[in-house]
């Protein structure tokens, strides 16, 4: 009598992690860490143009998309925003979420394997970053988040659900 076969044994293993979020000090100094990037990227920016002056916004803001991507996808549901984002080059060990009232920034490691010839100059390659600028506030406290089979998904509460910003509205009115 043959083995028996499990119906999806074809299948890869799914890849399941859970993202880390961090807070209080530790987050104070990741923001930093990313502000120093930022700035070290746009002061390069300025150097290479021979130091003109009066790009300094600029410069800043290109260097700020460079290291920051912001691919995560946003929807709001009632009170809740989800956020999302595909990563295939991660593999989701050692990835750190800051949650901010008004912006969400994610940090993870690329798998070993990318080729990043491409990268920018003073850049880690082996980190990616996504940042989001929320158009609500939101209670980091709240937040829950997963990885799974690289697909990244986030869901955080908001501080003042539609409803309560619409009777408020209307009893101002």
């Amino acid at each position: 009598m043959p083995a028996a076969k499990l119906a999806f044994s074809s299948l890869p293993p799914l890849e399941l992690a859970t993202p880390t979020f961090i807070s209080g000090d530790r987050a104070d100094e990741f923001e930093q860490a990313i502000h120093t990037k930022i700035g070290e990227r746009a002061r390069a920016f300025f150097e290479e143009s021979g130091r003109t002056a009066g790009n300094d916004t600029a410069n800043w803001f290109r260097a700020e998309a460079e290291v920051l991507g912001f691919d995560l996808q946003i929807r709001e549901s009632g009170s809740w925003l989800a956020l999302s984002a595909s990563l295939p080059d991660v593999s989701g060990q050692g990835m750190e979420i800051l949650v901010r009232p008004k912006r969400v920034i994610v940090r993870a490691q690329r798998n070993a394997a990318e080729d990043r010839s491409g990268e920018a100059a003073n850049l880690d390659p082996g980190e990616i970053y996504l940042a989001a600028n929320l158009s609500v506030e939101v209670q980091p406290q709240s937040a829950a988040a997963s990885f799974r089979n690289r697909n990244l998904q986030l869901m955080i509460k908001k501080s003042q659900p539609d409803k309560l910003l619409d009777s408020a509205d209307a009893a101002t009115s």
